[in-house]
């Protein structure tokens, strides 16, 4: 049954890796989800990306909620989309019932950037699981990426420089040693951060292809794509030497059990 995997890519063929962002085949990240605004604030429009973690379960960044509250009123989250102007057979818009943000979160610095969003509906049957909707799996605690995972991607409907995109876009992206990144942000990079970026293309790939508070996401030995980053921030879209910083998941994984229990 589809209820006890994660991580698996049912409709992806084996692509070329690239850099520079580019449409994603449909079906293919299936734990990309949005997070929108309620529609009688306009068209639902896009606030930023999420992950899906269980059927009632989303991950996303502290900060999206800067803006407009935690409300749950305010919200929606977007699963099984792909072309976001043009609804689809898996696409499905569901309510929140819950918004946890982190305590240690402050809206001033960028550190315990992460939340979590529970989905309105009984216990795990919220989000129709299918070919186009399943979670990403969740990094063991303090697993360091940067030397169990390689094949690392961000997706997203983000900036690609022409406002948003209508197709989600994916961008290999490498990840970068912690050395690099402490040197380059000073203080304001601890512990709880990853970046990842690349620092010598003029092609521009950086979190602009990808939305705040979106997965980057690697794939593990044995096909299955786990959850790492949670876009955070970073000094502009795919400015060389400005790598994007992520919210480093599997700092947080105690703490996303003991939200969601699972």
């Amino acid at each position: 049954s589809l209820s006890s995997v994660c991580g698996l890519r049912l409709l992806h063929r084996r692509q070329k890796r690239i850099i520079g962002g580019k449409n994603s085949l449909r079906g293919g990240w299936p734990w990309q989800v949005s997070l929108r605004l309620k529609s009688s604030h306009g068209d639902g429009r896009l606030l930023c990306g999420a992950t899906l973690l269980s059927s009632c379960w989303v991950l996303t960044a502290a900060h999206c909620f800067k803006r407009y509250g935690n409300s749950t009123r305010n919200y929606a989250v977007r699963v099984g989309d792909y072309h976001t102007l043009v609804p689809e057979e898996f696409e499905e818009e569901i309510g929140v019932q819950q918004i946890v943000i982190h305590r240690e979160y402050r809206p001033d610095s960028s550190d315990y950037d992460i939340a979590l969003v529970r989905l309105q509906g009984p216990e795990e049957q919220c989000a129709r699981f299918s070919s186009h909707v399943l979670p990403a799996c969740l990094p063991f605690w303090r697993e360091r990426p940067q030397k169990t995972a390689s094949n690392c991607y961000i997706t997203g409907w983000g900036d690609t420089g022409r406002a948003y995109s209508r197709t989600l876009q994916q961008a290999a992206i490498p990840l970068l040693p912690k050395r690099f990144c402490e040197e380059r942000y000073k203080g304001r990079f601890t512990g709880r951060m990853l970046c990842a970026g690349n620092l010598h293309e003029h092609k521009r790939v950086d979190s602009c292809q990808g939305d705040s508070g979106g997965p980057l996401m690697c794939e593990r030995p044995g096909e299955s794509w786990a959850v790492y980053g949670v876009t955070s921030w970073g000094y502009g879209c795919g400015v060389k030497d400005s790598p994007g910083v992520y919210t480093k998941v599997s700092a947080f994984v105690p703490w996303i059990k003991s939200v969601t229990k699972l």
